[in-house]
């Protein structure tokens, strides 16, 4: 199985059962986990109780349609991608689910690659913004360091000239600095302490 990082979760909430069946099979790939709901409140319950990545659903099913799943579900969870299949498709739908933050819309019947393609594009996605949250928490990490060490050297910097060679003798003693590193950041401390810093 894929890395949890790589992993992307799948809820296709289809009430017709071969279907649902059909669509588990066809859309299942290694770094994907798919679950499946034969209407719009147990996907709902499923949504609670889980997180997923991407929403597969159909608009006319029993107890609570796909409209009102995907307003549901984009509450519950905003990052949500949602992808709403049809076979009463009409413009006002399509719009009403765009409009509701539906990912893509795509009615029936449609060929499965049509349906592969949009569930392929909407994984690279998500897989993306993954790497981008990553990269922005590493680059808060690296920041919050940075700003650490300057204010810890800010409040440093009145040391004497002493104290600085004392602390450098130290990283030499740790093995931090060798013979020559140390020779040289203490001609430069020695010749900053002469020049007035």
């Amino acid at each position: 199985m894929a890395e949890e990082k790589d992993l992307i979760r799948i809820l296709i909430a289809e009430d017709e059962r071969p279907f649902r069946v059909l669509l588990s099979e066809e859309l299942q790939e290694e770094n994907r986990l798919i679950k499946t709901a034969a209407d719009g409140l147990e996907a709902l319950e499923l949504l609670k109780e889980e997180d997923f990545d991407l929403l597969i659903t159909d608009l006319k099913m029993p107890q609570m349609g796909g409209i009102e799943l995907l307003k549901e579900a984009k509450r519950l969870r905003p990052d949500l991608l949602v992808i709403v299949i049809t076979g009463y498709a009409s413009l006002e739908t399509a719009i009403l689910a765009l409009k509701e933050g539906a990912y893509d819309y795509i009615r029936k019947p449609f060929s499965l690659e049509e349906l592969k393609v949009s569930v392929n594009n909407a994984c690279t996605r998500i897989l993306l913004e993954r790497e981008n949250k990553r990269l922005l928490e590493d680059l808060k990490k690296v920041y919050q360091r940075l700003k650490e060490a300057i204010t810890s050297k800010q409040e440093a910097e009145p040391r004497s000239l002493l104290d600085e060679l004392e602390r450098l003798a130290r990283l030499r003693q740790e093995g931090f600095l060798d013979e020559k590193e140390f020779e040289a950041i203490k001609q430069i401390l020695i010749e900053r302490a002469n020049y007035g810093g």
